[in-house]
């Protein structure tokens, strides 16, 4: 009887998390608009818009404030990445998943250096994109299936599934601080750089490599430098 009500509170909790997890869907062609933004309501999710063209995609994060979009490359090819470093130069707070179809090896570079948190290729399935949305809302960056074995038929040095994995366990500012120190930022300078503690930075880099499984802080540097462009 208490496992069967533990059961229901863990889908009562996981649907309001899905409400609150506002997701607008930016599409270069309407029908697969519509149609994946129907899936993702009939799924319980909280999709506050639709978009086909890059203006239009702008102008609904600024006012829609969505915490996630998914973007499609091929909406208006390189510029679509405009639309997240002008949202990331607003410092507006919208995560940007990567959704491609027709992707070329400039475009998977210039995509994996400009800030998304998810990608997603155009063979994955339903499944994968709701754990992309799973890890994402968590702060964490997921790399699907079908995008890992594209950057693999490019050549593309991917991590594992495992250190995949690690790093979905960190928040925002916790990768944050991870790339500081792969840059070789020591703790007094991530402490004056992000205005907090020198405390607060050693917590911090002990939270890190505790979430990593690193036997101890003097590993975060190799390791930060090893997983650089996943961070």
């Amino acid at each position: 009887m208490n496992q069967s009500h533990n059961n229901e509170e863990l889908t009562k909790k996981f649907a309001i998390r899905r409400r609150d997890f506002s997701i607008l869907v930016a599409q270069s062609e309407l029908f697969n608009c519509e149609v994946l933004s129907q899936l993702l309501k009939e799924q319980g999710y909280n999709v506050v818009g639709r978009a086909v063209e890059m203006e239009d995609t702008l102008q609904q994060i600024r006012v829609k404030r969505p915490k996630c979009v998914i973007l499609e490359s091929e909406i208006s090819g390189q510029r679509s990445f405009e639309i997240v470093q002008q949202m990331q130069e607003s410092n507006q707070q919208t995560k940007f998943i990567l959704y491609t179809r027709n992707p070329d090896m400039r475009m998977v570079v210039s995509a994996m250096q400009t800030g998304f948190f998810g990608f997603l290729y155009a063979t994955d399935g339903l499944d994968e994109l709701y754990r992309c949305f799973q890890t994402v809302s968590n702060g964490g960056c997921y790399y699907s299936d079908g995008f890992m074995k594209l950057l693999k038929n490019f050549g593309v040095d991917v991590i594992s599934d495992t250190t995949r994995d690690e790093l979905s366990r960190l928040t925002d500012r916790e990768r944050e601080v991870l790339r500081m120190i792969a840059n070789g930022h020591t703790a007094s300078d991530i402490a004056d750089q992000l205005s907090i503690s020198y405390r607060t930075a050693v917590n911090h880099k002990v939270h890190i490599a505790k979430k990593l499984r690193l036997e101890s802080c003097r590993h975060l540097p190799r390791y930060g430098i090893s997983v650089k462009n996943y961070i």
